[in-house]
């Protein structure tokens, strides 16, 4: 009885067992009532029998006629009849059987003498012995009919005694099964309570023990149930486990900061190789025009401009026909480094084609600005290259926008660019031009003209 299961079964049992003996005092409680049912309901016909043999009685001593005796004789045959049927009440009508049969005694008495007298007197003619031998039949009429009315009374009262007390020791049977499985289910259920609350103490405080890092301490097993035996023991094997496979605090912080720190790595070479060019390092074509859309807001919100330089090679096809791919490679990347070199660490530069860059100048206050600064960058980028002991001059064309002077839309933007560089190409060597400045040449113009 040491595991809690065990308790839990007989705790089922005792209950089926009370289920079942309150079922069967409950039925046989019903039965009793029944059987009483039954017993009034014999007594209530035997009392209409008597009943209508009493009222024939009255009627045949008011009249005295052989008539009225028939009906009386009648009534005592039909009460003899229902007596006769009540097979299982037999005990309890003895005496009402017994009176009912002197009761026929007298009544073929008063038969025998009715026929006597009209045989020897015709006439009718009652001598005083008959009418002394009548009254005497007729008062013993009254005495048994009397007797039988008590009789019945005294039966009907004896049933309902018999009737209480089997009732009553049949609820106190009942109470005291009741009280005595109570009982034993209250002990069971504290036996039960108590074994449940002592393992969930040990295991609680082992839980406790092993949150707050403690992996030496085992849990002891005092008087426990069976089935937390089984629990402390495993826990016990799975904390000699944690200890030596387990690293301590520090380690972990180390090891975690390490992962952490290649995992960021790593995640920053992802990021950076998904956003900049494989050959020249600056940002691809989806990377840069992501970026534009930032400067945009951010020249927006700073009341700033940005200049866009659209910058296309000159004849570089030529040079990828004439002296090879790898040659071709390593003027674009050269040409690339010179522009990261000579541009601020806040302007942006992108490579959207295959000799095409365009570099966003940020933070402008006006369009006058950026002249000095396109001049510098042409004489840069317009220097001899050396390339595998060979000497290369590339020119650059190069076409100017401004962001929102001409527009506030970053795509127009970028075609206007795209549409000025296609207008320094028609001049020779490396030049820059600008649809802005040939706009506001014009409006100065048409000023002169009207003046």
């Amino acid at each position: 009885m040491k595991s809690i299961l065990s308790k839990l079964n007989l705790l089922v049992i005792i209950s089926v067992l009370l289920v079942g003996i309150v079922s069967m005092s409950l039925w046989s409680i019903r039965e009793d009532q029944q059987i009483h049912d039954q017993q009034l309901a014999t007594i209530l016909q035997i009392q209409q029998g008597i009943d209508t043999l009493r009222s024939q009685l009255w009627i045949f001593l008011q009249y005295k006629d052989k008539a009225s005796l028939e009906e009386v004789y009648i009534a005592q045959q039909s009460l003899t009849e229902q007596l006769g049927e009540q097979t299982n009440f037999k005990h309890c009508i003895e005496n009402l059987e017994k009176m009912n049969y002197s009761l026929a005694v007298l009544l073929r008495q008063e038969r025998a003498l009715e026929d006597s007298t009209l045989q020897s007197f015709p006439h009718s003619v009652v001598t005083a012995d008959m009418s002394e031998s009548r009254s005497l039949l007729h008062s013993r009429y009254n005495m048994i009919a009397q007797s039988m009315g008590e009789e019945l009374f005294h039966l009907q009262q004896e049933v309902h005694v018999s009737n209480r007390a089997q009732q009553e020791k049949a609820l106190a049977m009942t109470a005291l099964v009741l009280l005595f499985f109570t009982l034993l289910v209250s002990f069971t259920a504290i036996l039960i309570f108590k074994q449940f609350k002592a393992g969930q103490d040990v295991i609680k405080e082992g839980i406790h023990n092993l949150y707050n890092g403690d992996l030496d301490t085992l849990i002891s097993i005092p008087k426990l149930a069976e089935e937390y035996v089984v629990l402390v023991t495993f826990f016990n094997k799975m904390k000699v486990s944690l200890q030596n496979h387990i690293v301590t605090k520090d380690e972990l912080e180390r090891e975690v900061k390490l992962k952490t720190s290649t995992l960021m790595h790593q995640t920053d070479q992802l990021r950076y190789l998904s956003e900049r060019d494989s050959l020249t390092g600056v940002l691809n074509r989806r990377a840069f025009y992501h970026q534009l859309d930032v400067e945009a807001q951010k020249a927006l919100s700073s009341g700033t401009l940005f200049a866009l330089l659209f910058i296309d090679l000159d004849k570089f096809k030529a040079i990828n026909d004439n002296k090879g791919h790898n040659v071709g490679d390593e003027v674009l990347a050269t040409f690339s480094s010179r522009l990261k070199d000579n541009m601020r660490p806040t302007d942006v530069i992108g490579r959207v084609g295959g000799d095409e860059f365009v570099v966003c100048i940020n933070g402008l206050s006006d369009e006058a600005n950026i002249e000095s600064k396109l001049d510098y960058i042409l004489d840069v980028l317009d220097k001899p290259m050396e390339i595998k002991d060979e000497s290369i001059q590339v020119s650059c064309s190069i076409g100017v926008s401004y962001y929102p002077t001409q527009s506030d839309n970053v795509k127009e933007v970028l075609e206007l660019a795209d549409q000025a560089m296609y207008e320094a190409k028609k001049k020779s060597g490396s030049r820059y031009f600008s649809l802005f400045k040939k706009m506001q040449s014009q409006v100065t113009e048409a000023k002169s003209d009207c003046q």
